[in-house]
Order: C-alpha cells, then sequence, then structure tokens
C-alpha cells in the first residue's frame, strides 16, 4: 500500500456479482433448483465437523512481471470459513490497486466437500529487481495461522516470453476495454452561475458521472481555487449514486465534492480541474478446458480485470464583475449577500470603571467569515476594547448561512451620562444590485461614581479626589547617617574587589554561554534526536484527545504523524527521504530488533488502512492506541 498519505478516499457499495439463483433457474428447473440447494445446505451444515485441519497459503497468478503491471495476490484459508482478524501483510513495494475482495468457496472432491474463504488483492510492484510479498495472519481457533512470503521477480521490461505469449490477447482486450470505458465514465464540475459579483457566492459541484463497474476511486488531485475564498458546503464521507439522463443516456452519478466559492477580484476567474483516479472492473474473456469453469465463467459469469483510469473535470471560467463605487461613511466593508443587524447593550446604567457589553449580531446568507467589525464611536471617556468574535455558521442547502457576533467591553471613566451614537453597516445586495444600509439605535448609558480604588488605570483623578491625611508619624532625625570606622575606607575591600571583578566574571559567563547556546542550535540533528520523543508523546496526547470524542480520522492521522514524525526525528531522515524502507535499513543498522521493525511497518500500513475504513469501533481505536505507545516505547529502548 502507498505510504503517501491520498488526498482523499471513498468507500463505495458495488453489487459486481450476478446472482447465481437467477442464473440456474435459466437451465434447471425449480423442483431440482430446490432439490440441489437443500442438499449443498445440509452438505454445508455439517461440513465443519468433517473438514480437515485449516492451511492458510498465498499464492499470485505471476511471478514474474514487469514494474508497474498487475498481479493478483489470493490469501486463502481451506478447510474452514470460522476466522477472523485477518491481517493482510505490508505491501511495502507494491502500490494496492484493489483490495482486500472477499469471497467464500465450497467445492467437492472425490465426494468429500471442503470449504475456504479468501482474501484477494491487486497490486503493481514499484521497481525492478527481487521483491517480497510479506506474511499475512488471520486468527482461527485460538492460534495464528500465517503464509509464506512470496517471491516476485520485477524487471524493468516485460520479459520476451511473456510479451510473446500475452501479445495475441492484449491487442483485442485493449480495444474491448477501450469501448466499454469511452464516454461512459467522466467528471464534470457543475456551477449555478456562471456570472457573478465580486464577493458573491457561487456554488460548485464535482460529479462523476458513471455507465462501467467502479471497484474504488479516490481523488488525486484538489481543485487550487485560485482568486476564491472557499467553504465546503457539506461533508462527503461516503459516495452515494443517483441515476441521472445526460443526452439520452442513464449515468450513476455521485457527489464528490461541493464548495461555495467567493471571488475575490474581479475579471475572469478559472474553477481548476479536479483528477480521480478509477479501479474500473473491465470483463474479459477467458476459456478454459475445465468443463466446471466453463460453465460457472461463461455464459453466466464473466471474468474481470481492474484497469487504473483517470477522468479530469475540464476547468471552467468564472465572470466576476466589480462593485460598484460605495458612498462614504456608509459602513461598508465588503460583505456581499443579504443580512440583518442587531445590537444591543447589556447594561443601561453602570458605576464608573465597571464594564458593560456591547453586542452586534449580523445574520443572514453570504459571506459571513469575511464580515469585518462594524466602526463604533464611543464618547472619549469611555475605553473601548477590540471585539470578541463567535461565528454561529451553517450551511442550508447550497448557501452559506448564520450569524456573526461581535462583543465590544466597554469601561466608562467618568461618572454622567454617556451616549453612543447610532452606527451604520452597509452590504450589497447581488438580487437589488445596490446597495443596503443598517442602523443601529442610539444607546445612552447612565454612569454612577464608583470606587475610587479600581483595578484599571489611573485616569479621571479631580483635585477634589486628593486629600491631606496629615503627618501623624514624627521622625526622631529624618536626614540620613553614614557609620564608619575610624581609618577604614572602601577602597582596598572585599566588596571593591567584588565589585570591581564582576563586570570581568559576567563577560566571560555570557560569552561561555553564548558559545554553548550556538553549538547547541547548530546541531539540529541532535536536538532532533533529544526531542523526538517529546515530540511522540505531544502527538499522541492529542491523538487521545481525538479518541475520547471518537473522532477517527483525526484520530489516526495524529497517530500517523506522531509514527512518521518519531522515526524521521530519531533517525535523521529528511522528509524527501523518509520512507518505509529507508527507516527499516536505519532502524536495523542500530540495532533494532526485525520484529520490532516489522511491528512499526505493519503499524502504520494499518493506521492508513484504517483512515478510510467505514468501521470506527472505539475499542479497536483504544487499543491501536495502545500499541502505538508501546512500540515507540520498544523502539526507543532498542535504538543505539
Amino acid at each position: 500500500m502507498k505510504h503517501q498519505n491520498p488526498m482523499c478516499k471513498f468507500q463505495i457499495n458495488t453489487n459486481l456479482q450476478y446472482s447465481i439463483l437467477e442464473k440456474t433457474e435459466s437451465v434447471i428447473g425449480n423442483w431440482n433448483l430446490r432439490f440441489i440447494w437443500n442438499l449443498v445446505f445440509v452438505i454445508w451444515s455439517f461440513a465443519p465437523a468433517i473438514a480437515q485441519s485449516p492451511t492458510f497459503l498465498a499464492s499470485v497468478d505471476n511471478n514474474q512481471v514487469a514494474v508497474g503491471e498487475q498481479i493478483e495476490v489470493t490469501f486463502t484459508l481451506s478447510g474452514s470459513t470460522a476466522a477472523k482478524n485477518f491481517r493482510a501483510p505490508a505491501f511495502t513495494d507494491f502500490d494496492v490497486l484493489s483490495g482486500p475482495n472477499q469471497s467464500t468457496n465450497m467445492q467437492f472432491v472425490n465426494g468429500s466437500m471442503s470449504s475456504s474463504v479468501s482474501f484477494g488483492y491487486v497490486v503493481a510492484p514499484k521497481k525492478e529487481g527481487k521483491l517480497i510479498i510479506g506474511e499475512a495472519s488471520i486468527d482461527y481457533g485460538g492460534r495464528t495461522l500465517q503464509t509464506q512470503p512470496v517471491p516476485i521477480a520485477v524487471t524493468k521490461v516485460i520479459p520476451q516470453k511473456q510479451g510473446i505469449q500475452r501479445s495475441k490477447g492484449n491487442e483485442q482486450e485493449s480495444s474491448d476495454i477501450t469501448r466499454q470505458i469511452g464516454d461512459n465514465l467522466f467528471l464534470k464540475v457543475v456551477v449555478d452561475k456562471s456570472k457573478a459579483y465580486q464577493g458573491e457566492q457561487i456554488t460548485a459541484t464535482y460529479k462523476l458521472y458513471n455507465r462501467v463497474r467502479l471497484a474504488n476511486l479516490g481523488i488525486s488531485k484538489l481543485p487550487a481555487l485560485t482568486g476564491f475564498w472557499n467553504e465546503d458546503v457539506e461533508e462527503i464521507k461516503q459516495v452515494q449514486f443517483t441515476t441521472e439522463v445526460v443526452s439520452g443516456k442513464q449515468y450513476n452519478v455521485a457527489v464528490l465534492k461541493k464548495v461555495a466559492l467567493f471571488p475575490q477580484r474581479d475579471g475572469t476567474l478559472e474553477i481548476d480541474p479536479m483528477e480521480v483516479n478509477c479501479v474500473v472492473q473491465v470483463q474479459t474473456r477467458r476459456r478454459s478446458n475445465d468443463l466446471f469453469d466453463q460453465f460457472f465463467n461463461d455464459p453466466f459469469f464473466g471474468n474481470y480485470s481492474n484497469i487504473n483510469h483517470k477522468v479530469r473535470s475540464e476547468p471552467v471560467k468564472i465572470s466576476v464583475t466589480p462593485l460598484p463605487p460605495a458612498s462614504a461613511g456608509d459602513g461598508f466593508s465588503g460583505a456581499v449577500g443579504r443580512f440583518s443587524m442587531e445590537a444591543w447593550i447589556d447594561k443601561r446604567q453602570v458605576k464608573a470603571n465597571e464594564a458593560a457589553t456591547l453586542k452586534v449580531k449580523i445574520a443572514g446568507r453570504g459571506s459571513l467569515k469575511l464580515l469585518e467589525a462594524p466602526a463604533i464611536v464611543v464618547p472619549p471617556d469611555i475605553e473601548r476594547y477590540d471585539p470578541k468574535i463567535s461565528d454561529n455558521i451553517t450551511r442550508e442547502g447550497n448557501a452559506i448561512a448564520g450569524s456573526r457576533t461581535f462583543e465590544y467591553l466597554l469601561i466608562p471613566r467618568h461618572a454622567g451620562e454617556q451616549r453612543i451614537a447610532s452606527f451604520p453597516f452597509s452590504y450589497f445586495d447581488p438580487d437589488k444590485k445596490a446597495y443596503v444600509k443598517l442602523r443601529s439605535p442610539e444607546f445612552v448609558l447612565t454612569v454612577e461614581k464608583g470606587s475610587e480604588l479600581t483595578s484599571g488605570p489611573a485616569v479621571g483623578i479631580s483635585k477634589e479626589d486628593v486629600k491631606l491625611l496629615g503627618e501623624d508619624i514624627r521622625f526622631i532625625k529624618s536626614e540620613s547617617i553614614a557609620l564608619r570606622r575610624r581609618g577604614e575606607t572602601f577602597v582596598g575591600s572585599a566588596g571593591f574587589y567584588a565589585l570591581a571583578m564582576g563586570p570581568v566574571v559576567s563577560f566571560v559567563g555570557f560569552f561561555v554561554f553564548m558559545r554553548r547556546r550556538e553549538e547547541a542550535i547548530g546541531d539540529v540533528v541532535g536536538m532532533r534526536k533529544r526531542k523526538a520523543r517529546k515530540m511522540a508523546q505531544r502527538r499522541l496526547a492529542e491523538a487521545k484527545k481525538f479518541l475520547d470524542h471518537k473522532k477517527k480520522e483525526q484520530f489516526y492521522t495524529e497517530i500517523s504523524r506522531a509514527l512518521w514524525g518519531y522515526v524521521g526525528d530519531k533517525l535523521s531522515l529528511p522528509p524527501s527521504d523518509l520512507s518505509v524502507d529507508a527507516v527499516r535499513d536505519s532502524l536495523r543498522s542500530r540495532g533494532v530488533a526485525d520484529e520490532t521493525v516489522v511491528r512499526l511497518a505493519s503499524t502504520i500500513e494499518r493506521c492508513e488502512f484504517a483512515r478510510f475504513a467505514p468501521s470506527s469501533d472505539s475499542v479497536q481505536m483504544d487499543s491501536f492506541y495502545l500499541e502505538t505507545v508501546e512500540l515507540i516505547s520498544e523502539i526507543e529502548n532498542e535504538i543505539r
């Protein structure tokens, strides 16, 4: 599996198999069919009792391939299907194109029935050489079964013999693939408007249209959206397909991304393309000399091969019209949409140096997160602080709506009646194509005389507030007295020499301190090693917070950052060279046990897989967290 984190990956549910019952009813009668299936059910019920000891084996369809060529890897548990906790190997040197694809099989051999369960993957080697598909494991009957490693010989080009054997069928299959995919799979970005004012919301929806069999899909490149301030309208965790007719053809359509765009400048802006990697299942016609293979594979069933196909949306141009000039003093600060304003003060009567709160709430639809605080002018005797901003933003349909509240803290310093003048707020309404001006009410604040002792700054003290307390303390002698022994002088004393040598000693100490500090700062590698475990513990603490709140995706992301960050800092590996191979070689060279290295690679692999798995079992997350903490501690103790 790739260790580079994919930008986005989706879980899709597709039915890729035909119903055996429906396919067979056309061949044999209903009464024969019922008798056969009842017989199969009875034999299946007694199968566990007569089954032999299960075996767990790994197999490939070809162990001599070229770089990038697909390999079908199958891990089969024969003799039973009552197993659990299948753990795939770390496909370090391979790209996983599909899998795991689980299937259950039942067959008769010499009058005896056997059952098995298989886990299939489609992988492609990343580099040439002798590569190894590692061990897979599964739990059965209280013990763990493991497969043997499978060697794969990878060449730079396809060997001559293989090329001759496969060239005849490849040409026909290539034309079939082109015919099957064709224009039946494409990505399109749909916008609700192609012309808008600067700051007006545009909703862009990225849709995938398909009329083929999709095994998997993942976003490989997100649009940059240069010139737009953007915000996702909805969070899409699982792709849902609906039907839509385009040019007379019915397509299965899935929304991959829906985003609200707010153009920040006028002119012609372009919505950048998105790229999606799709794994398409294409039917192939393969025949076998085996009569049973011919029956089950053709004509009722077809063999399918997985083909990688990249789709890319076309760029969309948006014409942005500049806003008309706004009048000075209208309180316009760039708000575009439709809004309402509400302003209130929590107290109308306070004492001097006591705080009052003025709140301004702007609600509506539009660029709420781009709203600036209204300009409020207060009297000189009132001290005003910068506002505290709080948002309550929701998504109503395809629009960004909600409210933004500005909370001003006001502290009057003098007694009297203070007036806060009405202040304006203006916004541009695209529907009316004009500015709308709103005004707040005027606020009158009655300030009473407060306490003389305040924690605020000493302002507004009048002459009447200063009183003479009186001279109630009588001093015996007010001038200073200096006593000294006769004949004793300061020059030559211990204090004199201490003061004389103090600057020299301080300078030397400061010089030594700076030299050591520069050496410590210059030793970047050493600093990374020393702080590796501390940084990992900090990231694990963040992961624990996500674990407590059952946030699965953020939890596994923080665990991945902790593992990669720790080994990168501890082994002094730059981010560009940080890979599982480099980490494995470096750890082994530093005396870390092979078992610990394999556990680290497996943990990273499982972490990447769990981020996009549909399950969110909190118990599994908790055990995974403890396993990660234990693994980092073991590496810290073993590394030299």
